[in-house]
């Protein structure tokens, strides 16, 4: 090839080249104004809980919910949420204990946090409210420790490090059918955070847990975050998936575990329900699970074989268990809903289950000025 050759096939490379840069460089400003434009509007709604939570590898519990962190979700009527400088769904208590004040604290997962109703409709502060109109005389304080995606390993540790610390005279930790789940099925989707490595004890089964992410994804996902583009461009793949999702496969995940199969998972379960029962009763504490019905155990077409077990977990061990299911039958004659989707109530759900937890608490004898002579033979069992 001659020179002349040469010069024309290198004078095409370079202006193929040219275009190619002058592309790509369109495009990177492109980006960079889109995300610039996005920081210059007002930030986005909170959307699955997203930015509520942060990652706390330095504490038992992994992760919680981020101090100061606020925001709405528009689903479920434009739900705002606001957590406390403790890292709490609630206003903040103080420590020690004030002289005079019963206290109870609720521990559990996003149907105790309040997931799509308003903090003052979380059972926990309906709870509270009940109690005050019962005897306004009276201080009784119901502290709303949930965070949505816990299970009762982050539970158990979150009580031990933490929630005993608040002095509480009664501790009540709330059980839904997805505790006995995966956890990162759960948080990752609420979230989209890398929760890391995670001991096989956080984990109902072990050897059923998730393959985690590699380092180079979760990386990816961090980094991901940090742009208002790449996060709204990963909120439309959720979007996406909401509408594609492999059905199939969510209902392998998503089954109630009420089968001697799942053996493992109700001893993990029964393991970490007595850690916290030990925890409660060293500093003097009454304890109970609540049991929260899902959505098909109420329309009648699932059994209510897990209340049975865990009663029947409560009676071997020596804690006590609180089941609304029979509430929330009674309540399902009303239209009103009770269920937002499979397990998270509605506000009237939340309500339900409050006076269902006031009633029992009271048959035991746990509250300041109980009656429990009120209460037939079968009530607080």
């Amino acid at each position: 090839m001659g020179y002349g050759h040469r010069s024309v096939a290198m004078s095409r490379f370079l202006q193929r080249g040219s275009r190619i840069f002058l592309v790509i460089a369109g495009l990177g400003t492109g980006v960079m104004v889109a995300e610039l434009l996005l920081h210059l509007l007002p930030a986005a709604p909170v959307a699955k809980l997203r930015g509520l939570h942060e990652l706390r590898p330095d504490r038992p519990w992994v992760y919680g919910l981020r101090p100061g962190a606020h925001g709405r979700l528009p689903a479920s009527g434009d739900v705002g949420y606001a957590i406390n400088a403790d890292g709490f769904r609630d206003r903040r208590y103080r420590r020690p204990k004030p002289a005079g004040v019963y206290r109870i604290i609720v521990i559990g997962d996003s149907i105790a946090f309040g997931y799509g109703v308003e903090e003052a409709d979380t059972f926990p502060k309906v709870l509270e409210a009940r109690l005050a109109m019962l005897n306004p005389s009276l201080t009784v304080e119901v502290m709303n420790l949930g965070v949505g995606g816990y299970n009762p390993y982050t539970e158990a540790a979150l009580l031990a490090d933490v929630g005993i610390a608040y002095e509480p005279d009664l501790v009540l930790v709330q059980f839904c059918v997805n505790d006995l789940y995966d956890p990162t099925f759960h948080f990752d989707q609420q979230t989209r955070l890398h929760l890391g490595t995670l001991p096989d004890a956080a984990f109902p089964n072990p050897a059923r847990r998730r393959q985690p992410p590699s380092a180079l994804t979760a990386t990816a996902v961090a980094l991901c975050h940090r742009s208002r583009l790449c996060t709204l461009a990963d909120e439309t793949l959720l979007a996406w998936h909401s509408v594609h999702r492999d059905l199939a496969a969510e209902r392998a995940v998503l089954r109630p575990h009420d089968g001697d199969e799942s053996a493992p998972e109700w001893s993990w379960l029964s393991a970490r329900y007595s850690e916290m029962a030990r925890t409660a009763a060293t500093h003097r504490a009454h304890f109970a699970i609540i049991i929260f019905p899902f959505q098909t155990q109420v329309t009648g077409t699932a059994t209510a074989a897990i209340q049975q077990r865990i009663a029947a977990l409560g009676r071997k061990a020596g804690w006590a268990t609180i089941d609304l299911l029979p509430a929330f039958h009674e309540a399902a004659t009303d239209p009103v809903p009770l269920f937002l989707d499979a397990w998270h109530p509605t506000a009237r759900g939340h309500r339900v289950a409050a006076d269902a937890i006031l009633a029992d608490l009271n048959c035991r004898g746990w509250l300041p000025e109980a009656q429990p002579s009120l209460c037939t033979s079968e009530s607080g069992s």
